[in-house]
């Protein structure tokens, strides 16, 4: 079993992605590199690295202090909930690994918090097989994501929106049409160029003016991160939507097998009666189609996702803890 700090599974995000292709039941792009590297250089900076490596997958996690003296285990990614700490084939190898470093692990952890698992299925099963006789093993937060398919084409694609959102789209485009409205789509460059684009969209949309923008603080460098990582796997794809010269809208995502992640939609405040969110959607959806690409995975569950997509996807977090700890009677139920 070889350990990792996090510089070292940086530098072996390869690997780590290799073996996240072939996890089942998981949201592999937000556990691949791509998302939990920038995730915990941006969010918790301070954590402790548990980060282990064999034959049989691999387990990434963070040590970090969760009150009443004691230190939890969890994913580098967890504030959405949404990255497993788990990569590798088969769960039970992976989850027997888990117990290994947790024995010896680097850093102490009391309990663990696993996101992204789902409720039912081969990682909840090895979990509790491996640790249901002596540890107490409880179903915290739940996560839902909102997931499309796009295998069948536009016209598939389409087929499962309502009328009432078909019409709807419909009328933008024509719009779109008759203002000169342009997309370009863009998949590789320099970083500070694309990246100075969003920035610019985003400060001036209604999120970016209320200061809920990812144009400052930790997201600003999170979502940096994570563009020039999608942009050195040539896995990155942009959508802006411009008019006489000025970006007005943009839709960012990247590529991790046959699956596009969603990362952000925004455009300029003053431009909601050209749809231009819904437009930049239409137009990545095209290039997603003529790339072949299979599902488009728009994220964690919002209202207007649902317009988009018809697949729900939930998982959970398991929370492990020894059942004669202090830390078990009070968080683990």
């Amino acid at each position: 079993m070889a350990l990792f700090d996090f510089s070292g599974l940086a530098a072996a995000a390869d690997a780590w992605d290799d073996l996240v292709a072939c996890t089942p039941e998981i949201d592999r792009f937000c556990t691949s590199s791509a998302w939990i590297v920038p995730a915990q250089a941006a969010f918790c900076p301070h954590a402790a690295p548990c980060i282990a490596m064999d034959a049989r997958g691999a387990v990434a996690l963070m040590a970090l202090p969760i009150g009443l003296g004691a230190a939890g285990g969890l994913p580098l990614e967890a504030g959405w909930g949404l990255a497993a700490p788990f990569a590798g084939p088969e769960p039970l190898a992976v989850v027997d690994l888990l117990a290994e470093l947790w024995r010896d692990p680097p850093h102490e952890m009391h309990a663990l918090f696993m996101s992204g698992i789902p409720p039912r299925g081969r990682w909840m099963d090895a979990l509790v097989q491996r640790f249901g006789r002596r540890h107490r093993v409880g179903v915290g937060t739940r996560c839902l994501r909102r997931q499309a398919r796009i295998d069948d084409g536009l016209d598939g694609f389409f087929s499962r929106r309502s009328p009432k959102f078909r019409a709807s789209l419909r009328r933008a485009l024509r719009r779109a049409d008759e203002t000169d409205v342009a997309f370009e789509r863009v998949s590789g460059g320099e970083l500070s160029a694309i990246y100075g684009r969003i920035l610019q969209v985003e400060a001036a949309s209604w999120k970016g003016r209320q200061g809920d923008g990812i144009d400052t603080g930790a997201p600003r460098y999170f979502y940096r991160l994570i563009v020039e990582r999608l942009l050195a796997r040539d896995t990155l794809r942009v959508v802006f939507a411009t008019r006489d010269g000025q970006d007005i809208a943009y839709v960012l995502g990247g590529i991790f097998g046959d699956t596009y992640r969603g990362l952000q939609v925004s455009f300029v405040e003053g431009f909601e009666r050209d749809a231009p969110g819904n437009l930049v959607q239409h137009a990545m959806i095209e290039w997603l189609v003529e790339d072949g690409l299979s599902t488009y995975d728009l994220g964690t569950d919002m209202p207007y996702k649902r317009r988009w997509a018809e697949v729900e996807v939930e998982t959970v977090t398991v929370a492990v803890a020894p059942r004669d700890s202090r830390f078990a009677r009070l968080f683990v139920g």
